[in-house]
């Protein structure tokens, strides 16, 4: 039986066949015979690289045909050892996929370090790519997006060590997406034009995402004629103009418009994104458009209209579900409105629920801001008991500050000047620190 002791090349071959569910003709390609085929599966011949190459490239194009995430190499046909160890790669990519399905997003180091052995003793690259782009997504999704950075950049190298597999550019899209997340604009600018220049297969909605994080890194730079150029052209590969990802765009242009001064095209652009959601009903997002709205006439300082939009959204803003991904941006975002409107005590309640909804949601970028722009209406009230009860979350946050020796430097220097009361040279000290932060 084929499963008793060391498998022949031909029995091999002819196990992978099956498992793939491909018949002797449909391997051929034209290129070679069925009766060489069967010839080799029946150990009457060798089978040489030539031909094990011919087989497992009609091999994927079949499996692309099917739209199936599997792919042969010669090498797998040659050596049964090989394909043997592509199978219990399987079974890890498997088990990811449970953990994804079940949202269990722990991975035990033991485990990381089995798979880390497994994969280094054989050049799976294929199967690296899948189980570090699995690993990535599960990072992702538990907040952790330095070890998702991690992962994905060892998926791509392996992936790009395949120029014939498909759909690298997933890879590389959720890569760009973290860079983002972690405010890597220029990594992302970086990787987003590699990727149209390299990924020919790319479908027309895929390079449209692709050229909208292009406009969504150069937003960010706050290069915002680029931004809107890139938008340009990512509208024109985006057939469905009633899609989230057309209303996104639309979002992000009035931004670029706003941030312009060309305030009348800001609202225009804003508009037709909520004619849309009106269509579509989506009423968590349709808020976070408001509130660029309400952005848009702080800029302006028009009190009336800020008060009208806020009007809006506050008596409809109990309808969203507080695992909307959109909620405490929401709150956040118009808290600036009423900052603006004097009315400080709704501001504070904003910025408060954003607070908590952020820590809620492991949102920490959202979480950070929430919590400075809280901490600082504080200290210009003078909330000295307010201030206080941030102390907690304060302390957190400072444990997750990363100190190297120049930063280390000032802070016992400024130290140096508490303890010897020379308080306005640590204030001096301070205050070139933080004008520093705001240039960057």
């Amino acid at each position: 039986m084929e499963n008793q002791g060391k498998i022949t090349i031909g029995q091999n071959l002819k196990k992978i066949r099956k498992e793939l569910g491909l018949k002797q003709y449909e391997i051929t390609g034209g290129e070679i015979t069925r009766n060489l085929i069967s010839i080799i599966e029946n150990d009457k011949t060798p089978l040489y690289e030539t031909n094990a190459r011919i087989i497992s490239e009609n091999m994927n194009s079949i499996m692309e045909e099917r739209g199936l995430d599997i792919y042969i190499e010669p090498e797998d046909i040659l050596n049964p050892e090989r394909y043997e160890a592509k199978k219990k790669a399987d079974l890890y990519i498997e088990n990811f996929k449970t953990k994804l399905n079940e949202k269990n997003f722990e991975i035990e180091s033991k485990e990381l370090q089995e798979i880390e052995l497994f994969l280094n003793h054989w050049n799976l690259n294929d199967k690296k790519a899948k189980i570090y782009e699995l690993l990535g997504d599960i990072y992702y999704y538990s907040h952790d997006f330095d070890k998702e950075f991690i992962y994905l950049t060892k998926a791509l190298e392996c992936a790009f060590m395949l120029p014939n597999r498909k759909n690298n550019y997933k890879i590389l899209s959720k890569l760009i997406s973290n860079c983002i997340n972690t405010e890597k604009y220029k990594e992302a600018l970086r990787l987003g034009n590699f990727g149209l220049s390299s990924q020919k297969n790319m479908p027309e909605k895929v390079k449209g995402i692709f050229h909208y994080n292009n406009a969504l890194a150069y937003e960010n730079l706050e290069k915002f004629d680029s931004s809107i150029e890139e938008l340009n052209i990512a509208k024109k590969h985006i057939e469905d103009i009633n899609s989230k990802l057309f209303i996104k765009m639309l979002v992000l242009e009035g931004i670029c418009y706003s941030n312009k001064k060309e305030y009348d095209k800001a609202l225009n652009t804003y508009n037709q994104a909520i004619d849309i959601f009106n269509l579509e009903k989506k009423h968590d997002e349709i808020y976070l458009v408001y509130a660029n709205i309400v952005d848009l006439f702080v800029e302006k300082k028009d009190v009336d209209k800020v008060a009208e939009y806020l009007n809006t959204i506050s008596k409809h803003i109990s309808n969203i579900d507080e695992n909307s991904p959109y909620l405490a941006r929401v709150f956040f975002s118009i808290s600036d409105g009423f900052f603006f409107l004097k009315n400080y005590a709704s501001a504070e309640e904003c910025l408060k629920k954003s607070l908590y909804l952020a820590e809620k949601n492991n949102e920490k970028n959202l979480y950070e801001q929430s919590l400075l722009k809280l901490f600082n209406f504080y200290v210009k009230e003078n909330e000295k008991e307010k201030i206080y009860k941030l102390k907690d979350k304060l302390s957190e946050e400072i444990l997750n500050i990363s100190v190297d020796e120049k930063l280390s430097l000032f802070l016992n220097l400024i130290l140096y000047y508490l303890e010897h009361n020379d308080i306005d040279l640590a204030k001096q000290l301070v205050q070139e620190l933080l004008k520093k932060e705001v240039r960057k």
